[in-house]
């Protein structure tokens, strides 16, 4: 069943985010955060309704918790950013190799990390370079690739990496997983009210229509589920298996974007990308 769990986990975050990738270019990245953020918020707050927990009373973890949300903020309004206006096969792959700096920051924690998860980030650094290397322009879908989202995409990875390293190491030991996603969820939803209030109120989208409702919610449950099956995934004797399955998300991304948007890589960028992608589950065995 741990394999289920980890293809499950990936397929389900794969498509999370190509519909945060079209929802965020039909509103802008603050009107995706704050749809798809408060509505993963709110099925956190169903599913602690199923599965009460007592609050963590720990100040300092409290303290860790706060950390790991900003770091978590960061990711996702750099993810958002990148895939409203980049190449979404081309940033999805960059903005996954946060398994990198979990694995790097895991060394400070301790541990030491075997030789695939080294040949893992050596192949992921140079993936990056084969897959941005050279220069052209166009727009996402139009069939040319353009470089805008690179830098976004790997600021994300920076945030998701050093939030996934906070997360495992020192907050779901000793607090569990549903306190902590909903005050992460809260705080990335109070931070995406803060951008969509700061922004442009007279380019502001609606969200009335029901194709912007529709996206923000499969966006809100494929996170939610997908979060679920790799929770559940990972607390089998499959553990490795499933980490490993559900980096791999980025494949469906890029499936998903060459079948539906068009988007045409060059054949040293698809190069980049597998060498990317090899890395990723180097690292995350």
């Amino acid at each position: 069943m741990g394999v289920v769990f980890g293809v499950c986990a990936a397929v389900l975050w794969g498509l999370g985010d190509y519909l945060i990738t079209i929802l965020a270019r039909r509103t802008s990245t603050p009107a995706a955060l704050v749809l798809i953020q408060c509505l993963s918020l709110v099925s956190w707050l169903f599913i602690l309704v199923l599965q009460p927990e007592p609050p963590p009373t720990d100040i300092r973890l409290w303290g860790l918790l706060i950390l790991t949300g900003i770091c978590h903020v960061a990711g996702l309004v750099f993810v958002y950013r990148a895939f409203e206006i980049g190449t979404l096969s081309l940033v999805s792959p960059i903005s996954s190799a946060f398994a990198v700096v979990t694995a790097a920051l895991a060394l400070t924690s301790g541990e030491q990390p075997p030789w695939p998860a080294l040949s893992g980030t050596a192949l992921l650094i140079g993936g990056i370079g084969i897959a941005t290397r050279g220069s052209a322009s166009g727009h996402p879908g139009s069939g040319s690739v353009r470089y805008r989202g690179i830098p976004e995409a790997i600021a994300s990875a920076l945030g998701f990496g050093t939030m996934f390293w906070l997360f495992y190491f020192f907050i779901e030991p000793e607090m569990g997983h549903v306190w902590p996603l909903i005050v992460l969820k809260l705080m990335a939803t109070a931070a995406a009210i803060v951008l969509f209030r700061r922004g442009d109120r007279g380019n502001q989208p609606s969200f009335k229509t029901a194709s912007t409702l529709l996206l923000a919610v499969g966006a809100a449950l494929a996170d939610t589920l997908a979060w679920l099956a790799y929770l559940r995934g990972s607390q089998t004797e499959f553990a490795a298996v499933v980490t490993a399955l559900a980096s791999l998300f980025s494949v469906v991304t890029i499936l998903l974007a060459g079948v539906l948007l068009r988007e045409r890589l060059k054949p040293s960028q698809w190069a980049g990308v597998a060498v990317i992608l090899f890395g990723i589950l180097l690292v995350s065995i």
